[in-house]
Protein backbone atom coordinates (compact mmCIF):
# COMPACT_ATOMS: atom_id res chain seq x y z
CA UNK A 1 0.00 0.00 0.00
CA UNK A 2 2.49 2.35 0.67
CA UNK A 3 4.53 1.75 -2.88
CA UNK A 4 0.93 2.23 -4.45
CA UNK A 5 1.09 5.77 -2.58
CA UNK A 6 3.90 6.87 -3.58
CA UNK A 7 3.76 5.95 -6.97
CA UNK A 8 0.62 7.97 -7.29
CA UNK A 9 2.28 10.87 -5.58
CA UNK A 10 5.01 10.52 -7.81
CA UNK A 11 2.98 10.58 -11.19
CA UNK A 12 1.04 13.67 -9.73
CA UNK A 13 4.07 15.88 -9.33
CA UNK A 14 5.20 14.91 -12.63
CA UNK A 15 2.27 15.72 -14.15
CA UNK A 16 1.69 19.14 -11.95
CA UNK A 17 5.59 20.00 -13.10
CA UNK A 18 5.23 19.34 -16.61
CA UNK A 19 2.00 19.98 -17.70
CA UNK A 20 0.70 23.36 -18.94
CA UNK A 21 -2.14 24.56 -20.27
CA UNK A 22 -1.90 23.73 -24.09
CA UNK A 23 -3.33 26.13 -26.62
CA UNK A 24 -5.71 23.64 -29.33
CA UNK A 25 -3.76 24.97 -32.33
CA UNK A 26 -0.70 23.07 -33.89
CA UNK A 27 2.42 23.02 -32.02
CA UNK A 28 4.71 23.44 -35.26
CA UNK A 29 6.67 26.65 -35.11
CA UNK A 30 9.52 27.38 -38.08
CA UNK A 31 11.87 29.13 -35.33
CA UNK A 32 12.40 27.10 -32.21
CA UNK A 33 13.60 29.89 -30.10
CA UNK A 34 11.35 32.61 -31.17
CA UNK A 35 7.55 32.85 -29.90
CA UNK A 36 6.64 33.63 -33.11
CA UNK A 37 3.71 35.57 -34.25
CA UNK A 38 0.38 35.48 -32.84
CA UNK A 39 -2.44 33.98 -34.17
CA UNK A 40 -4.84 36.00 -36.00
CA UNK A 41 -7.62 33.93 -34.95
CA UNK A 42 -7.23 33.30 -31.24
CA UNK A 43 -4.53 36.53 -30.54
CA UNK A 44 -2.35 33.94 -28.66
CA UNK A 45 1.21 33.71 -29.06
CA UNK A 46 2.57 29.71 -30.08
CA UNK A 47 3.96 27.82 -27.27
CA UNK A 48 7.43 27.76 -26.31
CA UNK A 49 9.90 24.64 -26.25
CA UNK A 50 12.06 23.37 -24.07
CA UNK A 51 15.62 23.94 -23.89
CA UNK A 52 16.27 19.90 -25.43
CA UNK A 53 13.73 20.33 -28.33
CA UNK A 54 10.69 18.52 -26.33
CA UNK A 55 7.90 20.22 -26.36
CA UNK A 56 5.76 19.99 -23.25
CA UNK A 57 2.76 17.64 -24.54
CA UNK A 58 5.84 14.97 -25.63
CA UNK A 59 6.93 15.23 -21.63
CA UNK A 60 3.29 14.42 -20.78
CA UNK A 61 3.05 11.58 -22.75
CA UNK A 62 6.75 10.08 -21.49
CA UNK A 63 5.32 11.15 -17.75
CA UNK A 64 2.53 9.24 -18.14
CA UNK A 65 3.66 5.89 -19.51
CA UNK A 66 6.03 5.67 -16.80
CA UNK A 67 3.44 6.15 -14.46
CA UNK A 68 1.36 3.04 -16.19
CA UNK A 69 4.80 0.64 -16.10
CA UNK A 70 5.04 1.41 -12.56
CA UNK A 71 1.66 0.92 -11.44
CA UNK A 72 0.86 -2.13 -13.33
CA UNK A 73 4.64 -3.59 -11.76
CA UNK A 74 3.24 -3.07 -8.45
CA UNK A 75 0.03 -4.45 -9.06
CA UNK A 76 1.62 -7.13 -10.12
CA UNK A 77 3.65 -7.25 -7.26
CA UNK A 78 0.57 -7.18 -4.93
CA UNK A 79 -1.24 -10.23 -6.66
CA UNK A 80 1.65 -12.09 -5.88
CA UNK A 81 1.60 -11.00 -2.25
CA UNK A 82 -1.63 -11.76 -1.99
CA UNK A 83 -1.57 -15.19 -3.15
CA UNK A 84 1.25 -16.20 -1.61
CA UNK A 85 -0.28 -15.19 1.97
CA UNK A 86 -3.29 -17.35 0.69
CA UNK A 87 -0.94 -20.19 0.20
CA UNK A 88 0.65 -19.50 3.29
CA UNK A 89 -2.74 -19.58 5.36
CA UNK A 90 -4.40 -22.36 3.98
CA UNK A 91 -0.79 -24.08 4.58
CA UNK A 92 -1.28 -22.66 8.08
CA UNK A 93 -5.21 -24.46 8.52
CA UNK A 94 -3.78 -27.43 7.33
CA UNK A 95 -1.05 -27.68 10.28
CA UNK A 96 -3.80 -26.01 12.36
CA UNK A 97 -6.07 -28.71 11.24
CA UNK A 98 -4.17 -31.66 11.91
CA UNK A 99 -2.61 -30.84 15.69
CA UNK A 100 -6.48 -30.63 16.57
CA UNK A 101 -6.62 -33.93 15.45
CA UNK A 102 -3.89 -35.19 16.85
CA UNK A 103 -5.33 -33.46 20.23
CA UNK A 104 -9.10 -34.58 20.20
CA UNK A 105 -9.33 -37.41 17.93
CA UNK A 106 -8.39 -41.12 19.13
CA UNK A 107 -6.02 -43.51 17.73
CA UNK A 108 -8.94 -44.95 15.23
CA UNK A 109 -10.68 -41.70 14.13
CA UNK A 110 -6.98 -40.30 13.62
CA UNK A 111 -5.93 -43.09 11.19
CA UNK A 112 -9.16 -42.59 9.09
CA UNK A 113 -9.21 -38.70 9.28
CA UNK A 114 -5.37 -38.88 7.71
CA UNK A 115 -6.56 -41.75 5.29
CA UNK A 116 -9.28 -39.66 3.88
CA UNK A 117 -6.66 -36.95 3.04
CA UNK A 118 -4.05 -39.10 1.45
CA UNK A 119 -7.31 -40.53 -0.75
CA UNK A 120 -8.80 -36.99 -1.56
CA UNK A 121 -4.92 -35.96 -2.54
CA UNK A 122 -4.39 -39.58 -4.94
CA UNK A 123 -7.95 -39.35 -6.35
CA UNK A 124 -8.95 -35.45 -7.73
CA UNK A 125 -12.44 -34.70 -7.81
CA UNK A 126 -14.28 -34.62 -11.27
CA UNK A 127 -14.57 -31.41 -12.69
CA UNK A 128 -16.22 -29.80 -15.57
CA UNK A 129 -19.94 -30.12 -16.83
CA UNK A 130 -21.76 -33.31 -17.65
CA UNK A 131 -19.96 -35.04 -20.74
CA UNK A 132 -22.13 -35.83 -24.41
CA UNK A 133 -22.66 -39.26 -22.66
CA UNK A 134 -24.38 -38.17 -19.33
CA UNK A 135 -26.25 -35.84 -21.20
CA UNK A 136 -27.67 -38.16 -24.01
CA UNK A 137 -28.86 -40.78 -20.76
CA UNK A 138 -30.24 -37.80 -19.40
CA UNK A 139 -32.10 -37.03 -22.27
CA UNK A 140 -33.31 -40.75 -23.09
CA UNK A 141 -34.40 -41.76 -19.57
CA UNK A 142 -35.01 -38.48 -17.66
CA UNK A 143 -34.91 -38.84 -14.07
CA UNK A 144 -34.08 -42.67 -14.06
CA UNK A 145 -30.53 -41.98 -15.30
CA UNK A 146 -29.64 -41.26 -11.82
CA UNK A 147 -28.75 -44.07 -9.14
CA UNK A 148 -26.71 -44.47 -6.28
CA UNK A 149 -23.39 -46.72 -6.57
CA UNK A 150 -21.20 -47.78 -4.52
CA UNK A 151 -17.46 -47.89 -4.02
CA UNK A 152 -16.45 -51.09 -5.31
CA UNK A 153 -14.35 -52.15 -2.05
CA UNK A 154 -17.90 -52.20 -0.41
CA UNK A 155 -19.89 -55.46 -0.89
CA UNK A 156 -23.41 -56.29 -0.68
CA UNK A 157 -22.64 -57.62 3.01
CA UNK A 158 -21.93 -53.87 3.78
CA UNK A 159 -24.47 -51.93 1.41
CA UNK A 160 -27.43 -52.85 -0.78
CA UNK A 161 -28.67 -50.41 -2.77
CA UNK A 162 -32.20 -51.86 -4.40
CA UNK A 163 -34.71 -49.75 -7.56
CA UNK A 164 -31.60 -47.50 -7.74
CA UNK A 165 -32.20 -44.89 -4.62
CA UNK A 166 -33.28 -47.22 -1.72
CA UNK A 167 -29.64 -47.93 -0.14
CA UNK A 168 -29.55 -50.66 3.14
CA UNK A 169 -26.80 -50.49 5.37
CA UNK A 170 -25.67 -53.75 7.32
CA UNK A 171 -22.33 -53.10 8.51
CA UNK A 172 -21.09 -51.27 11.94
CA UNK A 173 -18.55 -49.36 10.22
CA UNK A 174 -18.86 -45.87 8.37
CA UNK A 175 -19.20 -46.15 4.85
CA UNK A 176 -21.43 -44.10 2.20
CA UNK A 177 -22.49 -43.93 -1.04
CA UNK A 178 -22.57 -41.47 -4.09
CA UNK A 179 -24.93 -41.06 -7.36
CA UNK A 180 -23.35 -41.72 -10.66
CA UNK A 181 -24.49 -38.30 -12.12
CA UNK A 182 -23.75 -35.22 -10.82
CA UNK A 183 -26.38 -32.29 -9.93
CA UNK A 184 -27.07 -30.93 -13.82
CA UNK A 185 -26.40 -27.00 -12.70
CA UNK A 186 -28.83 -26.08 -15.36
CA UNK A 187 -31.55 -24.95 -13.56
CA UNK A 188 -31.75 -22.49 -10.45
CA UNK A 189 -32.36 -25.09 -7.55
CA UNK A 190 -31.98 -28.72 -7.23
CA UNK A 191 -33.58 -30.83 -4.51
CA UNK A 192 -33.46 -33.95 -2.98
CA UNK A 193 -34.85 -35.97 -0.24
CA UNK A 194 -34.06 -39.04 2.00
CA UNK A 195 -36.71 -40.94 4.16
CA UNK A 196 -35.23 -43.00 7.26
CA UNK A 197 -37.30 -45.83 6.33
CA UNK A 198 -35.75 -48.12 8.67
CA UNK A 199 -33.56 -47.01 12.20
CA UNK A 200 -33.26 -50.19 14.46
CA UNK A 201 -31.17 -48.68 17.21
CA UNK A 202 -31.47 -44.80 16.50
CA UNK A 203 -28.52 -44.04 19.90
CA UNK A 204 -25.99 -46.23 18.18
CA UNK A 205 -26.68 -45.42 14.69
CA UNK A 206 -25.48 -42.31 12.87
CA UNK A 207 -26.83 -40.86 9.68
CA UNK A 208 -25.21 -38.35 7.19
CA UNK A 209 -27.05 -36.97 4.00
CA UNK A 210 -25.40 -34.36 2.13
CA UNK A 211 -23.64 -32.56 -0.53
CA UNK A 212 -20.17 -33.36 -1.84
CA UNK A 213 -17.44 -34.02 -4.81
CA UNK A 214 -16.79 -37.30 -6.45
CA UNK A 215 -14.37 -39.48 -5.81
CA UNK A 216 -15.61 -38.81 -2.10
CA UNK A 217 -13.92 -41.40 0.74
CA UNK A 218 -16.08 -44.08 0.82
CA UNK A 219 -14.86 -44.79 4.35
CA UNK A 220 -16.00 -42.06 5.81
CA UNK A 221 -19.69 -39.75 6.20
CA UNK A 222 -20.11 -36.94 4.62
CA UNK A 223 -19.63 -33.31 6.03
CA UNK A 224 -16.11 -34.30 7.83
CA UNK A 225 -13.46 -33.22 4.75
CA UNK A 226 -13.30 -30.49 2.27
CA UNK A 227 -16.01 -29.87 -0.04
CA UNK A 228 -18.30 -31.88 1.52
CA UNK A 229 -21.77 -30.54 3.35
CA UNK A 230 -24.33 -32.85 5.82
CA UNK A 231 -27.07 -33.14 8.13
CA UNK A 232 -26.57 -35.54 10.44
CA UNK A 233 -29.17 -37.86 12.57
CA UNK A 234 -27.42 -36.59 15.65
CA UNK A 235 -29.02 -32.89 14.76
CA UNK A 236 -25.73 -31.13 14.06
CA UNK A 237 -24.45 -29.69 10.48
CA UNK A 238 -21.25 -30.35 9.38
CA UNK A 239 -19.31 -28.53 6.78
CA UNK A 240 -15.70 -29.72 6.20
CA UNK A 241 -15.42 -30.16 9.81
CA UNK A 242 -14.63 -34.05 11.30
CA UNK A 243 -14.05 -33.05 14.87
CA UNK A 244 -16.74 -33.23 17.76
CA UNK A 245 -19.10 -30.36 18.69
CA UNK A 246 -18.93 -28.75 22.09
CA UNK A 247 -22.48 -27.20 21.82
CA UNK A 248 -26.08 -28.63 21.70
CA UNK A 249 -27.22 -29.61 18.60
CA UNK A 250 -28.60 -26.62 15.96
CA UNK A 251 -31.17 -29.00 14.14
CA UNK A 252 -33.41 -31.36 14.99
CA UNK A 253 -32.52 -34.63 16.18
CA UNK A 254 -33.76 -37.71 13.16
CA UNK A 255 -35.67 -40.90 14.06
CA UNK A 256 -37.84 -43.35 11.85
CA UNK A 257 -39.81 -42.23 9.32
CA UNK A 258 -38.59 -38.40 8.67
CA UNK A 259 -38.14 -37.47 5.42
CA UNK A 260 -34.96 -35.08 4.94
CA UNK A 261 -34.26 -32.90 1.83
CA UNK A 262 -31.29 -30.68 0.80
CA UNK A 263 -31.75 -27.52 -1.34
CA UNK A 264 -28.88 -26.31 -3.57
CA UNK A 265 -29.01 -22.86 -5.23
CA UNK A 266 -26.85 -22.79 -8.47
CA UNK A 267 -25.98 -19.08 -9.26
CA UNK A 268 -25.50 -18.38 -5.28
CA UNK A 269 -24.43 -22.02 -4.12
CA UNK A 270 -26.75 -21.83 -1.32
CA UNK A 271 -27.56 -25.11 0.94
CA UNK A 272 -30.62 -25.61 2.77
CA UNK A 273 -32.30 -28.33 4.50
CA UNK A 274 -35.94 -29.28 5.32
CA UNK A 275 -37.72 -32.13 7.50
CA UNK A 276 -41.05 -33.39 7.01
CA UNK A 277 -41.71 -30.83 4.51
CA UNK A 278 -40.61 -27.62 6.43
CA UNK A 279 -37.55 -25.38 6.17
CA UNK A 280 -34.84 -26.44 8.88
CA UNK A 281 -33.99 -22.32 10.50
CA UNK A 282 -30.13 -21.97 10.80
CA UNK A 283 -30.00 -18.45 12.37
CA UNK A 284 -27.91 -20.05 15.15
CA UNK A 285 -25.39 -20.88 12.87
CA UNK A 286 -25.28 -17.76 11.25
CA UNK A 287 -27.62 -18.75 8.26
CA UNK A 288 -27.63 -21.04 4.99
CA UNK A 289 -24.24 -22.27 4.09
CA UNK A 290 -23.43 -20.04 1.04
CA UNK A 291 -21.21 -19.79 -1.93
CA UNK A 292 -20.61 -23.58 -1.58
CA UNK A 293 -19.06 -24.10 -5.08
CA UNK A 294 -16.34 -26.60 -5.92
CA UNK A 295 -12.71 -24.77 -7.53
CA UNK A 296 -12.35 -25.29 -10.88
CA UNK A 297 -16.18 -26.25 -12.07
CA UNK A 298 -16.09 -29.31 -9.53
CA UNK A 299 -18.89 -31.31 -10.14
CA UNK A 300 -21.45 -31.86 -6.62
CA UNK A 301 -23.12 -34.88 -5.75
CA UNK A 302 -25.51 -35.80 -3.50
CA UNK A 303 -23.87 -38.25 -0.50
CA UNK A 304 -25.61 -40.88 2.19
CA UNK A 305 -23.46 -42.23 4.56
CA UNK A 306 -24.31 -44.31 8.11
CA UNK A 307 -22.57 -46.26 10.56
CA UNK A 308 -25.42 -48.74 11.54
CA UNK A 309 -27.73 -51.16 10.09
CA UNK A 310 -30.47 -48.55 8.37
CA UNK A 311 -32.29 -48.29 5.62
CA UNK A 312 -32.74 -44.80 3.89
CA UNK A 313 -35.24 -44.31 0.35
CA UNK A 314 -34.16 -41.13 -1.66
CA UNK A 315 -36.27 -39.34 -4.14
CA UNK A 316 -34.04 -37.53 -6.64
CA UNK A 317 -37.80 -36.14 -8.28
CA UNK A 318 -39.42 -39.60 -9.19
CA UNK A 319 -42.02 -38.89 -6.99
CA UNK A 320 -43.80 -36.29 -4.98
CA UNK A 321 -41.68 -34.04 -2.78
CA UNK A 322 -42.56 -33.50 0.68
CA UNK A 323 -41.82 -30.14 0.43
CA UNK A 324 -44.43 -28.48 -1.50
CA UNK A 325 -42.24 -25.64 -2.83
CA UNK A 326 -39.92 -28.46 -4.26
CA UNK A 327 -43.06 -29.78 -6.03
CA UNK A 328 -44.82 -26.14 -7.26
CA UNK A 329 -41.49 -25.38 -8.82
CA UNK A 330 -40.38 -28.46 -10.10
CA UNK A 331 -36.94 -28.99 -8.49
CA UNK A 332 -36.62 -32.13 -9.56
CA UNK A 333 -33.23 -33.50 -11.46
CA UNK A 334 -34.68 -33.83 -14.49
CA UNK A 335 -38.16 -34.81 -16.23
CA UNK A 336 -40.24 -37.93 -15.08
CA UNK A 337 -40.41 -39.17 -18.50
CA UNK A 338 -37.12 -39.32 -21.51
CA UNK A 339 -37.12 -39.05 -25.13
CA UNK A 340 -36.08 -42.48 -25.04
CA UNK A 341 -33.98 -44.25 -27.56
CA UNK A 342 -33.57 -44.06 -31.58
CA UNK A 343 -35.36 -46.96 -33.07
CA UNK A 344 -32.81 -49.25 -34.75
CA UNK A 345 -32.21 -49.69 -38.14
CA UNK A 346 -34.56 -52.49 -40.02
CA UNK A 347 -32.29 -54.43 -42.77
CA UNK A 348 -32.67 -57.72 -42.55
CA UNK A 349 -36.60 -59.53 -42.57
CA UNK A 350 -34.89 -62.37 -40.88
CA UNK A 351 -33.90 -60.77 -37.47
CA UNK A 352 -34.78 -56.66 -37.81
CA UNK A 353 -38.31 -57.13 -38.34
CA UNK A 354 -40.76 -54.91 -36.82
CA UNK A 355 -44.31 -56.17 -37.22
CA UNK A 356 -44.81 -59.46 -38.50
CA UNK A 357 -46.05 -60.45 -42.46
CA UNK A 358 -49.67 -59.92 -43.17
CA UNK A 359 -50.00 -60.73 -46.59
CA UNK A 360 -48.19 -63.27 -48.81
CA UNK A 361 -48.60 -63.18 -52.09
CA UNK A 362 -47.75 -66.64 -53.34
CA UNK A 363 -48.30 -65.97 -56.99
CA UNK A 364 -45.12 -63.56 -57.28
CA UNK A 365 -43.69 -66.40 -55.53
CA UNK A 366 -42.09 -64.04 -52.58
CA UNK A 367 -41.36 -66.92 -49.96
CA UNK A 368 -39.12 -68.56 -52.52
CA UNK A 369 -37.58 -66.14 -52.97
CA UNK A 370 -37.12 -65.74 -49.26
CA UNK A 371 -35.87 -69.22 -48.50
CA UNK A 372 -32.50 -68.11 -47.36
CA UNK A 373 -34.14 -65.72 -44.46
CA UNK A 374 -35.63 -68.44 -42.91
CA UNK A 375 -34.35 -71.94 -40.77
CA UNK A 376 -34.03 -74.99 -42.65
CA UNK A 377 -37.10 -77.65 -42.24
CA UNK A 378 -38.91 -74.51 -41.07
CA UNK A 379 -42.08 -74.91 -43.44
CA UNK A 380 -42.27 -78.79 -43.09
CA UNK A 381 -45.27 -80.15 -40.83
CA UNK A 382 -46.16 -83.77 -40.97
CA UNK A 383 -49.21 -85.10 -43.35
CA UNK A 384 -51.62 -87.43 -42.55
CA UNK A 385 -51.39 -90.67 -44.92
CA UNK A 386 -53.79 -91.53 -47.58
CA UNK A 387 -56.33 -93.45 -45.27
CA UNK A 388 -56.62 -90.74 -42.54
CA UNK A 389 -56.03 -93.92 -39.85
CA UNK A 390 -52.91 -92.67 -38.17
CA UNK A 391 -50.07 -89.90 -38.34
CA UNK A 392 -46.89 -90.07 -40.17
CA UNK A 393 -43.99 -89.90 -37.98
CA UNK A 394 -41.76 -90.68 -41.10
CA UNK A 395 -39.86 -87.78 -43.43
CA UNK A 396 -39.54 -89.51 -46.04
CA UNK A 397 -39.80 -88.25 -49.94
CA UNK A 398 -43.34 -89.54 -50.09
CA UNK A 399 -44.33 -86.96 -47.55
CA UNK A 400 -45.98 -83.42 -48.71
CA UNK A 401 -44.64 -80.68 -48.02
CA UNK A 402 -46.90 -77.49 -47.06
CA UNK A 403 -45.92 -74.41 -46.32
CA UNK A 404 -46.91 -72.92 -42.70
CA UNK A 405 -47.47 -69.74 -43.92
CA UNK A 406 -48.33 -68.45 -40.15
CA UNK A 407 -45.88 -69.95 -38.11
CA UNK A 408 -42.99 -67.35 -38.02
CA UNK A 409 -42.32 -65.44 -35.00
CA UNK A 410 -39.77 -62.84 -36.07
CA UNK A 411 -38.99 -62.30 -31.89
CA UNK A 412 -37.99 -65.69 -31.39
CA UNK A 413 -34.56 -66.23 -29.94
CA UNK A 414 -32.32 -68.62 -32.89
CA UNK A 415 -30.94 -71.20 -30.40
CA UNK A 416 -34.36 -70.96 -27.75
CA UNK A 417 -35.36 -74.06 -26.87
CA UNK A 418 -38.70 -73.47 -26.43
CA UNK A 419 -41.27 -75.73 -28.44
CA UNK A 420 -41.99 -74.12 -32.05
CA UNK A 421 -45.47 -73.86 -32.53
CA UNK A 422 -46.69 -74.54 -36.24
CA UNK A 423 -49.69 -76.11 -38.10
CA UNK A 424 -48.44 -79.52 -37.02
CA UNK A 425 -48.92 -78.55 -32.80
CA UNK A 426 -52.69 -78.16 -33.97
CA UNK A 427 -53.43 -81.42 -34.57
CA UNK A 428 -55.34 -83.89 -31.98
CA UNK A 429 -54.08 -86.25 -30.14
CA UNK A 430 -56.32 -88.56 -30.98
CA UNK A 431 -58.30 -89.25 -33.88
CA UNK A 432 -61.77 -87.73 -33.84
CA UNK A 433 -64.86 -89.48 -34.01
CA UNK A 434 -67.03 -90.51 -36.91
CA UNK A 435 -70.57 -91.27 -37.60
CA UNK A 436 -72.47 -93.86 -40.32
CA UNK A 437 -76.04 -93.42 -41.30
CA UNK A 438 -77.28 -96.43 -39.65
CA UNK A 439 -76.00 -96.10 -36.58
CA UNK A 440 -76.28 -92.20 -35.51
CA UNK A 441 -76.89 -92.51 -32.12
CA UNK A 442 -73.94 -94.57 -31.43
CA UNK A 443 -70.43 -93.50 -31.54
CA UNK A 444 -67.43 -94.49 -33.74
CA UNK A 445 -65.24 -96.25 -31.46
CA UNK A 446 -61.66 -95.71 -32.18
CA UNK A 447 -59.26 -98.21 -32.17
CA UNK A 448 -58.54 -98.61 -28.40
CA UNK A 449 -61.98 -99.05 -27.54
CA UNK A 450 -62.87 -101.71 -30.46
CA UNK A 451 -59.80 -103.46 -29.03
CA UNK A 452 -61.23 -103.22 -25.64
CA UNK A 453 -65.08 -104.48 -26.96
CA UNK A 454 -63.30 -107.59 -29.18
CA UNK A 455 -61.58 -108.88 -26.14
CA UNK A 456 -64.77 -108.44 -23.97
CA UNK A 457 -66.38 -109.96 -26.65
CA UNK A 458 -64.44 -113.01 -26.98
CA UNK A 459 -64.25 -113.74 -23.08
CA UNK A 460 -68.36 -113.94 -23.12
CA UNK A 461 -68.05 -116.79 -26.18
CA UNK A 462 -65.08 -118.26 -24.18
CA UNK A 463 -67.43 -118.58 -20.94
CA UNK A 464 -70.32 -119.79 -23.18
CA UNK A 465 -68.30 -122.51 -24.91
CA UNK A 466 -67.25 -123.90 -21.83
CA UNK A 467 -70.63 -124.27 -19.72
CA UNK A 468 -72.01 -126.28 -22.98
CA UNK A 469 -68.98 -128.14 -22.84
CA UNK A 470 -69.53 -128.95 -18.89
Amino acid sequence: MHLLAYTLWFSITVLKTQATPLPIYSLIDDDPTEEGPKNPNLNQPYPPRSSNGISERASFFIGFGVTTILTIIIGLCLIFIYRTRIRLSEDELAREEENQAYMELNLEEQELFFQSKDYLINNPYLRDELTFSQNLSIQEKGIKAWEFIKDSMLTNNDVMILNKTEINFFKKFECSVTTNLPIPMQNDVYYFESKIYSLPDDTNTLISIGLGIKPYPWFRLPGRHHHSISYDSNGYRRFNQPFKFETDPPFPKLIEGDVIGVGYRVRSGTVFFTRNGKKVSELKLGGHIKNFKIPNHGQIYPIIGANNLCSIHVNLGQMGYVFIEGNVKKWGFAPLEGNGPAPPAYNKFNSDILLERLEIDDENNDLLEREDDFPPNFWEIHPLDSNNDEYDDDNDSSGLLAHDKFSYNAYSEVNSNDERITLNSLLPPNKPPSYNSEEEDEPHLGPSEEAQESNSHSNDSNSTDSTIQF
